[in-house]
């Protein structure tokens, strides 16, 4: 789910998030959660953060607890089987030995 999507289930308005960079490096971003800014929903520490792009308060941060990013988990770019392979090539590329789990075709190790 896109971070727009997040904040609309979590309930969080953009009028109550602090002003975000348009695209924030990732360094920004992890600044950002080394702080552990309160939760945008809920208020408990956060562990991740992210940006939404309102069109009327413009880019803002939202912030997410592990409970609350976790019932709003963000989108894959790519279909899973895909993204699984690619993991296994990388994990392959550095030494490491990966056994990954799917239901797609049956289960398969590497």
């Amino acid at each position: 789910m896109k971070s727009e999507e997040a904040a609309r289930k979590l309930g969080v308005e953009a009028a109550s998030l602090s002003p975000a960079p348009a695209a924030p490096r990732f360094a920004q971003t992890w600044a950002r959660m080394q702080q552990e800014p309160p939760c945008s929903a809920c208020g408990r520490p956060s562990r991740t953060s992210s940006v939404i792009h309102d069109p009327d308060h413009g880019s803002r941060w939202l912030d997410r607890c592990r409970e609350c990013f976790l019932a709003t988990p963000p989108t894959l770019q790519v279909p899973p089987g895909r993204f699984l392979e690619e993991l296994r090539d990388v994990a392959a590329e550095v030494g490491l030995r990966a056994v990954l789990y799917t239901d797609e075709d049956d289960w398969q190790t590497s």
